[in-house]
């Protein structure tokens, strides 16, 4: 196993000349070192964080996740009473698929969801090992390209009748958790990937469609996908429940979604 010294010699003389070329450029990458810490960056990824350039960025880290000074400088308006608890697991669990890179020396992939006004900004994340000639991972590079998690409901709205289903006024009235259901899935999430924003199980999420929803909405039986019409017809897909408004990490690699 290397010592602390040689790591870091590796990542002053190597890593970080390697990745300059990058700084200026207009992706957003960063490599954090074996502490967890954040050592460079480009400058568009340090801009989205609030900070000046790649040079504020020393000592960040999602290790102190239970931290609150740290969480409230670093989401800053947006930590609030309410949303701290979702703000430290968020945390928590960018940490732990770090852990993942580093322990088991493979490469992971996530949605990163964030809240703004209303609306989600959906980055996908992916986390690569940085390893030392001797085999050893020292650092992770993180790449995220923008995209749009809830991409397909304009393209689906346009396949429905331009009237509105006569009972989406009039449906008896939806619990909160129906209400996030009936917002994922007008926007094509799946039930596996609702248990991760929802903290809950899949067979839990299952039992309310087809005992709560469709009933409400006077289908028979069990049908997610006409469900999932309905839900665009009256609109919920616009109708983000103030319950969800907060970050969210969507995991990709489904052995990994299920252990975490």
């Amino acid at each position: 196993m290397l010592d602390n010294e040689t790591k870091d010699r590796y990542l002053q003389e190597v890593v970080i000349p390697n990745f300059m070329v990058l700084v200026k450029q207009r992706v957003y990458s960063v490599i954090f070192d074996y502490k967890f810490e954040m050592i460079i960056c480009t400058n568009l990824s340090a801009e989205s964080i609030g900070r000046r350039d790649w040079q504020d960025v020393a000592n960040i880290s999602f290790k102190d996740h239970a931290n609150e000074e740290r969480a409230r400088g670093f989401f800053k308006e947006h930590y609030t009473a309410e949303k701290a608890i979702f703000i430290h697991q968020y945390a928590r669990k960018i940490f732990e698929l770090q852990n993942v890179v580093f322990e088991h020396k493979r490469v992971v992939s996530f949605v990163d969801l964030l809240p703004y006004d209303g609306h989600f900004k959906s980055y996908l994340v992916t986390y690569v090992p940085i390893f030392h000639p001797s085999g050893e991972v020292v650092a992770l590079q993180s790449f995220a390209v923008p995209s749009r998690f809830f991409s397909h409901q304009d393209f689906l709205l346009e396949m429905l009748d331009d009237k509105k289903a006569d009972f989406c006024s009039t449906v008896d009235e939806l619990t909160t958790r129906e209400q996030e259901i009936m917002f994922l899935l007008a926007n094509g999430i799946s039930q596996d990937q609702m248990a991760q924003i929802l903290n809950t199980s899949r067979s839990t999420i299952a039992n309310i469609i087809a005992k709560q929803l469709c009933n409400k909405f006077g289908i028979a039986g069990s049908n997610t996908k006409l469900l999932a019409k309905i839900a665009l017809q009256c609109d919920y897909h616009q109708k983000i429940p103030h319950t969800l408004c907060r970050p969210y990490i969507i995991v990709l690699d489904e052995d990994l979604a299920i252990n975490l």
